[in-house]
């Protein structure tokens, strides 16, 4: 399991990156660390890929609505194919639109939990901004 420090976080998330926008929260990530590249993305995405909010996965039929929007480029369980290959330069962003009812001004923890062989969880808590 990879593990980030915590200072690392706080650079990749910094504290107005949950944003509420129409229908969901927007989270905003920073690449601090090095190119990341997406090689391959399976058939199989949706058991892939688990997003939560405060522990609680995501719902199959709300998986289908989000999308990663990194280099002008936007992202679905639709069209996930197409990530596959793209890179995230250093100081580069990825947006995640997650659809949810979350109020402005209250804390959450966003979780990403990519299950491969070597997997990678990301837990983040921050306040929802406007």
């Amino acid at each position: 399991m990879s593990y980030i420090p915590k200072y690392i976080l706080k650079r990749m998330f910094p504290d107005d990156s949950f944003k509420k926008v129409e229908n969901g929260i927007e989270v905003t990530m920073i690449n601090v660390l090095s190119p990341l590249s997406v090689d391959e993305v399976p058939d199989d995405v949706m058991n892939y890929l688990e997003a939560s909010i405060d522990g609680t996965p995501v719902a199959d039929e709300d998986k289908e609505k989000i999308e990663i929007t990194t280099g002008g480029n936007t992202y679905t369980i639709a069209n996930a194919k197409e990530f596959a290959g793209v890179v995230i330069p250093v100081g580069g962003t990825i947006k995640v639109f997650i659809p949810c009812d979350l109020e402005e001004g209250s804390e959450h923890e966003f979780g990403i939990n990519i299950k491969t062989e070597h997997p990678f969880l990301l837990n983040v808590k921050r306040t929802i901004m406007s």
